[in-house]
């Protein structure tokens, strides 16, 4: 740590295991995150210069560290695209945002000033937006031919730059993407016209009685068919005539009208809505590894505790009396 009005070195702080690759100053200069290769977060206190927390929820190298809500929170990201929020008074992982931007490194995040926001850049040449108070993807913004580098926003949190190593850009702040009932089907592989044909169905299936209940299979027609043709094969196969309850139970089973679909997402051109789905479950399973990853590797570093100890108290035992 040095000032810079005095042009001098103030303090060091030592306990990383390994290389440093971020660390961040709070607004009140009393603390200090850092991060590194030894997939560690630390707080120290500036003062006293001694370590107040590590947090090992990282399973691969720290990216970036930054603090937000004043001093509140704690945010990092790290090289398996991981984004880490913890709250400084309790010390607890808050939440935990998995494959971030899918297999590409997070090189930085930016909290919004008013700290409901997270912008994050990454190797895959993508900027996103998270919205912290719904827990999920908010925008994907593209526009850079390179990898980004460092993303930023203003004071008024109405704009927001980005850099790769040729090019700065300027943006505004997107409005809010609002998903279609459309798009959703289209995670199933649907068009837009069945999924018309669904929402009629289901409209009738709520208005008529003695349709509710029934499990009696239902087709989608075929492209170019003939009004009342319908496709016999299975993939297009429902449950329940007009019932998008059953669909997504069908989703969720794993039967042959999905499975087929789900198998290459990645590959396709997947709709927001298909994209956000997939970020909120795979987060979840996530935020499970790590806390179960994070137990296994204290439990390790308290048997080894155990083990010194035991020797020790071995070494300084009295011999035996002949």
């Amino acid at each position: 740590l040095s000032s810079l009005p005095g042009r001098r070195f103030v303090a060091s702080y030592l306990g990383h295991s390994n290389w440093l690759r971020a660390a961040s100053l709070s607004p009140s200069a009393s603390r200090i995150v850092s991060g590194g290769d030894d997939q560690t977060v630390r707080l120290w206190d500036v003062e006293k210069k001694s370590c107040l927390q590590t947090f090992y929820d990282s399973a691969s190298s720290i990216t970036c560290t930054k603090f937000g809500l004043g001093d509140s929170i704690i945010v990092a990201s790290s090289w398996d695209s991981s984004i880490n929020i913890w709250d400084v008074r309790s010390f607890q992982l808050r939440q935990h945002y998995g494959r971030a931007h899918g297999p590409s490194p997070i090189t930085q995040v930016a909290l919004h000033p008013r700290g409901d926001l997270i912008l994050s850049c990454a190797a895959d040449r993508q900027l996103r937006l998270w919205d912290l108070r719904a827990g999920k993807l908010r925008n994907s913004i593209l526009g850079h031919d390179r990898p980004i580098h460092s993303c930023s926003w203003d004071e008024s949190g109405e704009h927001f730059l980005s850099c790769d190593s040729e090019v700065v850009f300027y943006w505004s702040l997107p409005a809010e993407e609002s998903p279609t009932l459309e798009a959703f089907f289209g995670v199933f592989g649907l068009k837009a016209s069945d999924a018309a044909t669904l929402k009629e169905r289901n409209a009738e299936g709520a208005l008529d009685p003695a349709t509710r209940g029934q499990e009696t299979p239902s087709t989608v027609p075929r492209d170019g068919a003939a009004p009342g043709a319908c496709d016999e094969t299975p993939e297009k196969t429902l449950q329940k005539p007009g019932s998008l309850q059953k669909l997504l139970e069908a989703a969720w089973a794993g039967e042959q009208v999905l499975q087929s679909k789900v198998s290459d997402l990645q590959e396709q051109n997947l709709p927001e809505a298909a994209a956000l789905m997939l970020e909120k479950m795979v987060t979840e399973m996530d935020v499970l590894t790590h806390l179960l990853e994070s137990i296994e590797q204290r439990l390790a570093a308290s048997e080894a505790s155990t083990a010194e100890l035991r020797q020790l108290l071995a070494r300084q035992a009295p011999a035996p009396e002949p």
